[in-house]
């Protein structure tokens, strides 16, 4: 079967053309074939479903090594398999996929597998979109911190079984029937299925809050020090070493601690219960030029990178939660 058929952008037996191609479209990818004889045939396609990228990659049937360095902190690449099989190493585990099955790589880390007549649809996704949509669905009350998903994916769970056939769907249609029709509403429906079902149906940091369940995690007590310390401090100015000395442990402690607990770093914590702090502000009766100094009392004394980071987190900008609420 020729997935994506009427999008293809690539047939070719070049390496380097190949590489060069999949490396635009998601991210760097060093192929090598393995063995004196074996012959390459590639072909990629790709389509776009609103913010989504979708690509479906056939290596040909040949064993290749694939390498990729870590890129993107905001990236994730979601594999699911078409044909052939492989190992992968990520994140410290070893994952065997085959046909129907495949893995969540996150471009904040690094990859190597051997892959053997390779088949894949590739959805590029962003975690800063999914924490923006999962906000658009829950509610802005909810704290919602890194995300992350689980790298290895049980090919007989119902929860990627549903997701692996609208994958299916959506891809057929586009490709298909709504080819033509290049409607936006349309295409964003579909984006939004897609986020919505990767959110609540692969495993993942913020599934029990998209199921609408309470999140239940039990945080060792010297990181609660650490975290409610930052809470009752966050206007004042701290760092690493004040934190980890609460704590009563060392930097990488502290930093492997709120990892494991909050999917991010201490300092990234403590940017994002001040840029909470500075929109609760913003949400009052407040006139808009005096933004800056909101911001500055709560150290952020580069107007350009507060916005940017302002918008990371709440989908907007400082100026446009002042309009909102005004």
């Amino acid at each position: 079967m020729t997935y994506l058929r009427n999008h293809t952008i690539l047939s070719s037996s070049d390496l380097d053309e190949v590489r060069a191609s999949i490396k635009d479209l998601a991210s760097r990818h060093d192929l090598d074939v393995k063995g004196p004889n074996a012959e390459f045939s590639a072909r990629v396609a790709a389509l776009e479903c609103g913010d989504l990228s979708l690509m479906h990659v056939t290596l040909g049937a040949t064993k290749l090594s694939v390498a990729s360095s870590e890129e993107d902190p905001d990236g994730l690449l979601l594999y699911m398999l078409t044909s052939g099989s492989g190992i992968a190493h990520h994140c410290g585990q070893e994952l065997t996929f085959s046909t129907n099955g495949g893995f969540m790589r996150d471009l904040a880390a690094p990859v190597s597998a051997t892959e053997d007549n390779f088949g894949a649809y590739v959805l590029r996704l962003s975690k800063e979109k999914l924490k923006n949509h999962t906000r658009s669905l829950v509610g802005d009350d909810v704290d919602l911190m890194g995300l992350s998903f689980n790298t290895a994916i049980d090919p007989a769970g119902l929860g990627w079984n549903v997701f692996r056939k609208t994958v299916h769907y959506v891809a057929e249609a586009l490709d298909g029937p709504l080819r033509e029709l290049q409607n936006p509403i349309v295409t964003s429906q579909m984006e939004d299925i897609l986020l919505t079902q990767c959110l609540s149906l692969l495993p993942n940091s913020y599934q029990d809050i998209m199921n609408g369940q309470d999140v239940t995690q039990v945080v060792p007590y010297y990181i609660k020090r650490a975290r409610d310390y930052i809470h009752a401090h966050a206007d004042k100015k701290i760092g690493l070493a004040d934190i980890a000395a609460v704590a009563g442990c060392g930097y990488r402690g502290i930093q492997r601690g709120f990892l494991d607990a909050y999917g991010t770093t201490p300092m990234a914590y403590l940017r994002i219960v001040r840029l909470k702090r500075v929109r609760a502000i913003l949400q009052s009766e407040l006139d808009g030029s005096a933004i800056a100094d909101v911001a500055k009392q709560w150290s952020f004394t580069h107007m350009g990178r507060f916005a940017q980071d302002y918008y990371r987190e709440f989908g907007e900008l400082p100026s446009e939660t002042v309009r909102k609420y005004s």
